[in-house]
């Protein structure tokens, strides 16, 4: 008869340990395991069973890398979440490199499409416009989703036009998106490290002003505001 164990935890050390206590162990186990997000009591992994020690540490490694890359990642997009995408700009500010072009990217009218469109509407377009985002960029960019509606983009060693043509392209790839009741569209403030002085979480506001000029220009269009409300028109 299987032994009976049961583990209750909340972080990668306590995975460790319990790595630890299987390599001790021969025979199979009845385990119950819960694996709970740090600080609180929401379940994220369980296992029940009859399982060898083998297949308890397989369970273990498996749920320690997809931790890590929680621990990384935004949830709806896939980028790296803002807490991770402070940390690469602390590690490019660390590395000397320059020059270093910082771009911000802010969804134009989110909140429009929330109020009228839903939650469900306004996360597909968030989605829709971190696609295009990625899709437009090159695999040396570092991107993360900062906030809600808010992209940063850094171009470690950018070449001269590279930052302003990669804006260009995003922008133009979401004008030219159809979809039946979206309209993607972003605004986008770009500022450059020149100088192993300057620091880039600086430069993001800088960057984040720019954006600003840039949303007041784009919506005081006839053009934008059309394109914007065409989703009112399919939904009467």
């Amino acid at each position: 008869m299987a032994s009976e164990k049961k583990f209750s935890l909340n972080d990668t050390y306590q995975l460790d340990e319990l790595r630890k206590c299987m390599e001790s162990e021969s025979d199979n186990l009845s385990v119950s395991i819960k694996i709970c997000e740090k600080g609180k009591n929401t379940l994220r992994y369980g296992l029940e069973g009859v399982m060898s020690p083998e297949d308890i540490v397989n369970f273990v490694d498996a749920r320690k890398t997809s931790i890590h890359n929680n621990s990384q990642k935004d949830e709806l997009t896939g980028l790296y979440n803002a807490d991770y995408f402070d940390k690469r700009i602390s590690t490019i500010d660390r590395s000397e490199v320059l020059p270093v072009a910082v771009i911000n990217f802010n969804i134009n009218s989110w909140k429009f499409v929330n109020d009228n469109f839903g939650d469900d509407e306004s996360d597909r377009l968030i989605k829709i416009i971190s696609d295009i985002i990625v899709g437009e960029s090159k695999p040396y960019f570092v991107i993360g989703r900062m906030d809600g509606d808010i992209f940063g983009v850094l171009i470690p060693m950018a070449l001269e036009g590279e930052a302003e043509q990669y804006v260009e392209s995003v922008t133009r790839r979401c004008n030219e998106y159809e979809d039946r009741i979206l309209a993607p569209s972003v605004a986008a403030g770009i500022a450059y490290k020149t100088n192993i002085e300057q620091k880039i979480g600086d430069l993001m506001s800088d960057a984040e002003y720019e954006m600003f000029a840039h949303k007041y220009e784009m919506k005081n269009t006839p053009e934008y505001q059309k394109r914007l409300e065409h989703g009112l028109k399919t939904e009467e």
